[in-house]
């Protein structure tokens, strides 16, 4: 984990998602609200590990986050989370 990162379970609105995403990757992590507008939580997170399902009761992601992020990343979101892959 990057040195003053902290690890921030994260569910994806759409946990299909979960399938391309792999450990290691780097994502932009968007905040999606109720008029489905996304906000730029957090950007280039590293993910530490993807429980990819179609279940959303189980599937996630866990990113390393600075403190910052991860206060935004808590407070949640009226429909879910979703990311951009970068590439790599």
């Amino acid at each position: 984990m990057p040195k003053g990162s902290v690890g921030v379970p994260v569910r994806l609105a759409d946990p299909t998602a979960l399938s391309l995403v792999r450990p290691g990757n780097r994502v932009d992590l968007l905040r999606i609200d109720a008029r489905r507008q996304p906000t730029t939580v957090a950007t280039a997170a590293l993910v530490l590990n993807a429980t990819g399902t179609s279940d959303v009761t189980t599937g996630g992601l866990l990113l390393a986050l600075t403190p910052a992020e991860a206060q935004q990343a808590v407070t949640g979101s009226d429909e879910g989370f979703a990311v951009v892959i970068r590439p790599g």
